[in-house]
């Protein structure tokens, strides 16, 4: 493994699995069933194709998952149980999640030509989050990069909005999930620092919540989809 970038906030490593293992996901990764959600998900802009997703897993290092809980439980006898063996080694995560978000998550996501992921940060319910991609090769012109905000944007900064709830007004930070010109203007405003990364086979970006980031559109010349492992650190109920 090799540290790309590391900041408080997240890290980008490369080499993240063995090459052995890392042929196993690539393995893996085509063998999934992959269905589309039928539902508008918030994050995903109405212009945005959503990407082809497998189910999920779930790691709990002592809980289990209820009788009739379609997901899967780690550990699964499949080469993601290396990947995620190898996540809760690293020591961004022992330092960030170990203690207070014990709960990790895994889905395989296929963004094909045309799909993207527009900005979004990962706050509510979740700790933190990750991404690591296997597909067998990548191209910088085939688009799919994943572009990171720096600053400091809490949800705080977003307009307060009056809702009708159980029958009483509740206020609440948001942007209108329609048009979107609320939330463009904060970004405008206050971004003074962003990386991209691109989805180099073999890499892993960990991340803690908060920060805004979205996925490049995959270009039509990419030859295959833009392939993904990607999760969720949550805190325990």
């Amino acid at each position: 493994m090799r540290v790309v970038r590391e900041t408080a906030d997240y890290i980008i490593c490369d080499d993240f699995l063995e090459p052995k293992d890392f042929e196993l996901m690539l393995q893996y990764a085509q063998l999934q069933d992959y269905a589309r959600n039928p539902k508008w998900m918030k994050p995903w802009d109405l212009a945005d194709r959503p990407p082809w997703q497998s189910g999920e897993t779930v790691y709990h290092p002592t809980k289990r998952l209820p009788p009739g809980d379609p997901r899967r439980q780690y550990p699964t006898g499949t080469a993601l149980d290396r990947l995620i063996d190898r996540i809760l080694r690293t020591k961004f995560y022992r330092n960030n999640f170990a203690r207070n978000a014990k709960s990790m998550t895994a889905r395989s996501y296929l963004h094909q030509q045309g799909a993207s992921l527009d900005w979004h940060n990962d706050a509510g319910r979740f700790a933190g989050a990750y991404a690591y991609y296997c597909h067998p090769r990548w191209h910088a012109s085939w688009g799919g990069e994943l572009m990171i905000i720096e600053d400091d944007i809490p949800d705080d900064l977003l307009p307060e909005r009056e809702i009708l709830e159980d029958g009483r007004i509740v206020r609440r930070k948001s942007w209108n999930v329609i048009h979107k010109d609320d939330l463009s203007e904060l970004l405008f405003e206050r971004t003074t620092s962003a990386q991209f990364l691109f989805p180099v086979p073999n890499r892993i970006l960990i991340m803690r919540r908060g920060l805004w980031h979205k996925i490049g559109l995959v270009k039509n010349n990419a030859p295959f989809a833009r392939c993904s492992v990607a999760g969720f650190f949550l805190p325990d109920d």
